[in-house]
């Protein structure tokens, strides 16, 4: 792990924002793919912080993307369909008007000591605005970050 560890991006980290169930999935470790309609502009591996959408609202955790991999709607369903915790139906409605999807592989997840609720994210300098899907932090930034939860 401490090799994984030095070879992540030292630059940014990228802050994902899930449905509670999907953010609980990654860390129990039974979602290992997350789907996007937008691929993000990221080197891998690079660390991701898991933040709950409503009604939860707040940072979780954090996991490692392994991977990034666009394909057509067909074929990424086949290859990381089962890993996504959608159903087919869930997955045709989120991609519905798109014809390429992008798979984030995803490993190394870890549940922070104590979830961080956004009003406390919001609350420091520089205060923490939830992304609609995705969103790049420095490094510093998500150190910050994750130090709330300690």
């Amino acid at each position: 792990m401490t090799e994984e560890i030095e070879a992540l991006d030292q630059n940014r980290m990228v802050v994902l924002s899930l449905k509670p169930r999907f953010a609980e999935a990654i860390l129990a470790g039974t979602k290992a793919v997350e789907l996007r309609r937008t691929r993000p502009k990221i080197e891998v591996p690079t660390r991701a912080l898991l933040y709950a959408t409503t009604p939860v609202r707040a940072l979780l955790g954090t996991c490692t993307i392994t991977d990034v991999r666009s394909a057509n709607l067909t074929a990424l369903w086949r290859e990381y369909g089962p890993r996504s915790e959608l159903s087919h139906n869930e997955f045709k409605h989120y991609f519905d008007g798109l014809d390429v999807g992008t798979a984030l592989t995803l490993a190394h997840h870890q549940p922070l000591d104590r979830m961080v609720p956004l009003q406390v994210l919001r609350a420091k300098p520089g205060g923490f605005r939830p992304p609609q899907s995705f969103a790049y932090v420095d490094v510093k930034t998500g150190h910050r970050l994750l130090g709330m939860a300690a």
